[in-house]
């Protein structure tokens, strides 16, 4: 019968802890598509340096998502809906995710992938570290992460159940099971489904001794909150509900990073925070003050979640401290040019001038637009939404800087627009089976104006405007003739000359 804990602590559990083994694993990805960079799971890395400082005798990692140089990471077809808690075959032939719409012709394929090492890799590593059904592991702790990856948790503690029996404790942690911990209970039982943080471990550093091959790259938490609630985000149930912002302290966080690349001459640190710049001249600009002076090492560092435009715009001295720091690329939130249908997301701090104001800041601090240095995430696929209004948020921010980072919306449990549109997701089955609320899926497509066809072209037309040639796209409402003469064939009546000859084909 599994547990589920709030407000969970380690010595809670049983056992003596000086003769503890520990198995921690981060599972594979099923999906259609997997973005391999900054994938360590940092929240698992962190329970292992609390594990040690309470002495556990033995601490083993597998991770699956473990990438080396060049980023590469393993991959296979699946079958939709297909466990692999039992089986190494698949079933064949492999077929794909159909997305069709009532009434539109259209059907997208799009075929299913196992994204890591194998599960085949996974059972010799356990003979080679000698984890046996009789000598199985005390404890073995699994990282959860998005709620549409849960089927690859369920078939990691199916396989580790079949393997070692009910003796070892299975501890399932992470944001998956913190917000629907009674699906996670009823659908992958573990023996325990941490809900929430584990205090104890939130301003640990990251343990990367476990990896065999150090990684080349750091993640660092500077700090924990945020003091808004977006309709789409889940931090608010991610940090049980507290608005104020915990920040680590710059020395804290610095060290971390002195640390890191004189133990395993780790350079590049991606910052991941639910708000990196809430109270930016406390917190995080003495910290880039502190990498900028640092003169025997070169830290990258990155900001993958993207950088609030409010604020990044109020400070000049900030985004110049960036540059100076090394940031090597800005990612900006525009989830639309719509000021009014932002603040319908509850995104009321937010306004369409401040994304302009922080690119402009942005090159100004010397980030180069138009060219990969300066990005704009796009929000679409959300319910709801016209086709208009996201084409024309295209072209704004291709406009505005030049590069533009598609970003399908995905529903994720306890937030404002899953909890608004509930009845719809029920009425699928889709809270249940979360797998098909992956944004790739389209999972609002029905009640959208768009097409199939509508939200394939959304795509292509955000690839052809981020081509890059000779280093610059290409700027639809620029200053060269060319520009001009385009703009003017789109409204001059050049439609109908090619039409005559699209009719005679």
């Amino acid at each position: 019968m599994t547990k589920i804990f709030n407000g969970f602590n380690v010595d809670s559990l049983p056992g003596d802890q000086f003769q503890k083994t520990v198995l921690l694993i981060a599972p594979p990805v099923y999906d259609t598509q997997y973005w391999s960079q900054w994938s360590q799971p940092y929240g698992l890395l962190r329970i292992a340096a609390l594990l040690k400082k309470h002495h556990y005798k033995r601490l083993d990692l597998f991770d699956f998502m473990e990438v080396h140089e060049g980023n590469r990471i393993h991959q296979h077809r699946i079958n939709t809906g297909e466990s692999y808690a039992e089986r190494e075959e698949l079933s064949r032939p492999i077929q794909p995710h159909r997305i069709t719409k009532p009434g539109d012709p259209d059907t997208l394929e799009l075929f299913r992938y196992h994204f890591g090492k194998t599960w085949q890799e996974f059972d010799a590593w356990l003979d080679e570290k000698e984890f046996t059904p009789n000598r199985p592991p005390d404890e073995i702790w699994v990282s959860a992460v998005m709620t549409y990856w849960w089927e690859s948790v369920r078939d990691l503690i199916a396989r580790l159940r079949s393997r070692f029996g009910p003796k070892p404790l299975i501890i399932l942690g992470g944001i998956y099971p913190t917000l629907v911990p009674h699906h996670a209970a009823e659908f992958t039982q573990p023996d325990i489904v941490v809900a929430g943080e584990v205090a104890e471990a939130n301003d640990l550093w990251t343990d990367l001794s476990l990896y065999e091959t150090p990684p080349n790259y750091a993640i660092i938490t500077p700090s924990r909150g945020c003091p808004y609630n977006c309709a789409y985000c889940a931090q608010r149930a991610i940090n049980e509900g507290r608005i104020k912002v915990h920040f680590r302290s710059v020395d804290d966080i610095y060290a971390e990073m002195r640390d890191k690349y004189e133990r395993f001459g780790i350079q590049d640190f991606a910052f991941y925070a639910d708000f990196l710049l809430w109270d930016f001249e406390d917190n995080l600009l003495p910290l880039l003050e502190r990498i900028a002076a640092t003169k025997d090492a070169i830290f990258r560092i990155y900001a993958p979640e993207g950088l609030d435009v409010r604020f990044l715009s109020q400070s000049q001295r900030l985004v110049d401290a960036l540059k100076a720091a090394h940031l090597q690329k800005v990612y900006l939130p525009c989830e639309s040019i719509d000021d009014e249908y932002v603040r319908k997301l509850n995104r009321k701090h937010v306004k369409l001038q401040h994304f302009v104001d922080a690119a402009r800041m942005c090159e100004k601090a010397g980030f180069r637009l138009r060219n990969l240095e300066v990005n704009a995430f796009l929000l679409y696929g959300l319910p709801e939404e016209s086709v208009d209004r996201v084409v024309k948020s295209i072209l704004f921010v291709s406009e505005i800087v030049g590069s533009i980072i598609p970003m399908l919306f995905t529903p994720v449990p306890s937030t404002g627009i899953y909890q608004q549109y509930l009845p719809y997701i029920q009425s699928r089955g889709w809270d249940r089976d979360l797998h098909m609320l992956n944004g790739k899926l389209f999972p609002f497509l029905e009640m959208n104006e768009g097409s199939v066809a509508d939200y394939i072209d959304l795509q292509r037309l955000m690839f052809a405007l981020n081509t890059h040639y000779r280093s610059h796209s290409f700027q639809v409402f620029g200053e060269t003739n060319v520009s001009a003469s385009f703009r003017e064939n789109m409204r001059n009546g050049f439609e109908a000359f090619i039409n005559e000859y699209k009719q005679v084909a």
